[in-house]
């Protein structure tokens, strides 16, 4: 009888957790659970460990510095992050690497349209925009470049840093890694987190997510300050799709909830984040990757 009884209050304390504890609760127990079966020998212990990943819906104010190599790419990656970070009154800075012409180098003609549809979007939301200027595929980890971005961490000593995951093969993208590593090795005291986001390419193991079911549409409303390249790719539609799988695939579970929306990143301190890009840049360099190259003159597919 007290066994029966046992296993019914046991039901109805998991129901109970799942139904109202905070994901981040429900991820605790689980973990604490399969460690304590783990110590038992379980024989009929899952073969798969709880998932290391956290989800929040909710942020709390921070200090933010968003490394947008290409103006739309800081919307794609985490608009309804920052909308959420926005509304808490968290300091949000946007740097824009480039200046966003695209391949054609000689073309400078969408170099003032793009940014003025970012300083619109910088305009209506409120943030802090830097734009450096750095001809569209031309970025590089020079000794310039990584001291100017030194320079700005040093003044604005951002707690959380955003950039474009290093498995995003774009050559912008994985240049603005290679740079805010050199900025971080000048300022061993910066101790930022590191989040990587996803443009191109989607984040083999997330590891952080964000659920944006209820600030999807201002994200869509800020990639729609971004009409040239929405003309060439429909981001909302791209960015409407790979949140709802990842809500799908991370938070449903957690949540029990049928719909909805979710960025994910790659988070890790500096100094994991400077010593697993080193990791990455070699295995690159051996499999002869033109990421790791002098430049896009070697074959990078341009943006």
């Amino acid at each position: 009888m007290r066994a029966r009884l046992s296993a019914i209050l046991g039901r109805w304390k998991g129901r109970l957790l799942r139904r109202f504890a905070s994901p981040e609760l429900t991820l605790a127990m689980r973990q604490i659970r399969h460690r304590v079966r783990l110590q038992r020998g379980d024989p009929d212990i899952s073969p798969f460990p709880p998932r290391n990943k956290l989800v929040e819906r909710q942020v709390s104010p921070a200090n933010l510095l968003v490394l947008a190599p290409h103006p739309d790419d800081e919307a794609i990656g985490l608009g309804g992050l920052l909308a959420s970070h926005l509304e808490a009154g968290s300091r949000v800075t946007v740097l824009y690497l480039t200046d966003g012409r695209g391949p054609k180098l000689s073309d400078t003609s969408l170099v003032e349209v793009r940014r003025n549809e970012a300083r619109s979007l910088g305009e209506k939301y409120g943030f802090e925009q830097v734009f450096w200027d750095v001809p569209d595929t031309r970025l590089r980890a020079d000794p310039e470049q990584v001291g100017s971005l030194a320079g700005l961490l040093d003044r604005l000593a951002p707690n959380q840093v955003f950039l474009p995951s290093f498995f995003d093969h774009q050559y912008d993208h994985f240049a603005a890694n290679e740079l805010l590593a050199g900025a971080l090795r000048q300022l061993p005291g910066a101790v930022p987190a590191v989040l990587g986001y996803e443009v191109w390419d989607n984040i083999p193991l997330p590891n952080y997510f964000f659920d944006i079911s209820d600030s999807f549409e201002r994200k869509a409303e800020m990639l729609s300050h971004y009409r040239v390249p929405n003309k060439v790719t429909d981001f909302i539609e791209l960015c409407r799709h790979r949140a709802a799988l990842h809500y799908l695939l991370y938070v449903s579970s957690v949540r029990r909830s049928p719909e909805g929306y979710a960025e994910a990143f790659f988070r890790t301190d500096a100094v994991h984040f400077v010593s697993l890009l080193e990791a990455y840049r070699d295995l690159l360099r051996k499999h002869r990757s033109p990421l790791v190259r002098n430049g896009p003159e070697s074959g990078v597919p341009p943006r």
